[in-house]
């Protein structure tokens, strides 16, 4: 009885194992183990910094998204979540330039599903150096009708610095900013991006390149203009019996701009002084013109004008009284008698030359060529020094009698 007690239980046991079989076998029919890819997983960089520290910089930009493959169960991959699932790229493993292949690492996947294969990311490495490049402004603004644009004013003011992979680095040859503005009204103040050109004026684009600063502040004063006259700014008398006669100023206005509210307040412009003082000729110089804070000239106007102040000696009158008064012309075999004792004359001319003329410089005379028997009334007439004018003869007109 033993023995077949011991043989019972021996089949029960293999029953029991072939049992088991059978039901791992049928389980595993259910629920199989299986593969499966899943596309598109982004990629992100880790430990850049320390990368960045050993002086270190990638040079392209690098899969942002990969594919894996995973392994397990049927029921565990339904479990997967790809929104869960993230991809790393530890670049603190590099240590030096050049071509380097890393192994990404995949966090996220549910317990029982395991990657089959690491995905693998070519990474280019250079050495990371920096330079200053020369910042070159292309600016062009139009102001409008009756406005005037300054001077812009840039900073950063001459250069730049740059830093990223050595390769593109050594391709650069300056750093520029682009502004086109018509019809302007007003100051101007924009932030430029900073564009890096290489020495065949391409434009080199890559997020490893780091600028500093990124941007430039450019600034582009805009005022109105305005037509002024120019008023000399004359000091001083001439010389004793001189006086001015006229002031003549070339270009007779100029084109002003500032603020409107400075403009607005100025009539004329002014230039520095003009000395004339005991001056007894005509005085000419290039003067200055006076501007107020905040105005200056606008082209094309200049900065200096032309100014002639004309002197001439003063003209003055004198009263002589000539007592003889000659007749010229007198037929023959006639006998007139002047019944005019003389007659008083005003002249006027320059002080220096009046002053040298007493009577006897000056000749009156009657024309009696033509007179008839009895009273005749002749118009004088004198002859005076050159340089000087006859104002008056009173009286102006001599008796003259024929018997």
């Amino acid at each position: 009885m033993a023995n077949g007690f011991s043989k019972n239980l021996a089949l029960k046991i293999i029953s029991v194992i072939f049992a088991i079989i059978l039901w791992l076998v049928a389980i595993r029919e259910q629920n199989p183990e299986i593969s499966r890819s899943y596309d598109n997983i982004p990629v992100e960089i880790v430990n850049e910094a320390k990368f960045r520290a050993k002086g270190l910089s990638l040079v392209f930009d690098i899969s942002d998204k990969v594919t894996i493959s995973v392994k397990g169960r049927a029921r565990d991959l339904e479990r997967v979540d790809v929104e869960q699932v993230k991809c790393s790229l530890d670049l603190s493993v590099i240590n030096e330039p050049g071509e380097h292949k890393l192994f990404a690492d995949i966090q996220g996947l549910p317990t029982g599903v395991s990657i089959r294969r690491k995905p693998e990311i070519l990474v280019r490495v250079d050495r990371l150096v920096s330079k200053n490049l020369p910042l070159v402004p292309d600016i062009n603004v139009e102001q409008a009708s009756g406005f005037l644009v300054y001077p812009y004013k840039i900073k950063p003011a001459e250069t730049v610095r740059v830093s990223g992979p050595e390769i593109l680095i050594d391709r650069l040859h300056q750093a520029r900013v682009e502004l086109e503005l018509k019809d302007v009204t007003s100051t101007v103040e924009n932030s430029l991006p900073i564009t890096l050109i290489d020495e065949d004026g391409q434009v080199v684009e890559s997020r490893y390149i780091n600028v500093e600063p990124q941007y430039a502040i450019v600034t582009i004063p805009v005022y109105p203009v305005k037509v002024l006259p120019v008023k000399p700014n004359i000091a001083g008398t001439p010389a004793e019996n001189y006086e001015v006669v006229g002031v003549e100023v070339y270009p007779l206005q100029v084109t002003v701009s500032g603020e409107k509210s400075i403009l607005d307040s100025m009539q004329s412009i002014g230039t520095e002084i003009l000395d004339i003082n005991e001056a007894s000729t005509d005085v000419k110089r290039t003067l200055k013109l006076q501007l107020l804070d905040g105005i200056t000239i606008a082209q094309p106007s200049p900065k200096e004008v032309d100014v002639l102040v004309r002197i001439k000696e003063k003209n003055i009158e004198k009263t002589l009284k000539i007592n003889n008064i000659e007749m010229i012309n007198k037929p023959q075999n006639v006998e007139a008698v002047l019944e005019t004792d003389g007659s008083e004359i005003v002249i006027r001319g320059p002080v220096s030359v009046i002053n040298s003329i007493d009577e006897e410089a000056v000749r009156l005379y009657v024309d009696v060529s033509n007179i008839s028997r009895g009273e005749n009334r002749l118009r004088i007439m004198a002859d005076i020094p050159a340089g000087v004018e006859l104002v008056a003869i009173e009286p102006n007109e001599a008796v003259v009698k024929i018997e």
